[in-house]
């Protein structure tokens, strides 16, 4: 609707309760979600682009204007200071699987990932791109929800994609 109003782009930060059965503490069932809507003019890229630089925001004003308390609860549990290339990591799920496979980590070319897959990733990419955060896209169509858009060069793969942090998934689209 807002996109129909002539807005080229909409954010909403609300509650979201999902009616699904997970006590994991990668499925929330409920928390504050931002979401955004935005008007594409030639590619997705431009969506993962904006939110990359949307997260490098976050976490360079994390760091600058709350040193302070981040050194407080790092003496309490101790962490390695998080690190962000920019431009943000962008990466094909074929390169990840490239990756994985060269490390001596099973996983199809087609398959999903796995939480130790993912988690392994993120320490490959740690090692050979210096960062804790990078994006993913492109999966297998097999292993995205129904509404996913089809890549229109590979329709075996999708135009969506995951956002990482240390290995662990913290945003995805499609």
């Amino acid at each position: 609707m807002a996109l129909c109003a002539d807005f080229n782009r909409v954010f909403e930060i609300g509650p979201v309760m999902r009616a699904e059965n997970s006590n994991t503490n990668r499925h929330l069932c409920e928390f504050t979600g931002l979401d955004m809507e935005m008007t594409i003019n030639h590619h997705y890229f431009e969506v993962l682009d904006l939110l990359a630089d949307m997260f490098v925001f976050i976490f360079k004003n994390l760091k600058e204007r709350h040193s302070t308390e981040l050194e407080i609860i790092k003496k309490q549990y101790p962490f390695e200071d998080f690190v962000c290339k920019e431009p943000v990591v962008k990466m094909h799920f074929k390169d990840g699987v490239k990756m994985l496979k060269k490390a001596g980590i099973k996983q199809g070319d087609f398959d999903d990932l796995s939480t130790e897959s993912e988690m392994a990733l993120g320490k490959l990419v740690k090692e050979k791109h210096g960062t804790d955060f990078y994006m993913l896209y492109g999966y297998p169509a097999a292993v995205r929800p129904f509404y996913s858009m089809l890549d229109p060069k590979d329709p075996r793969y999708t135009n969506s994609y995951d956002f990482f942090m240390r290995g662990e998934e913290i945003t995805s689209g499609a």
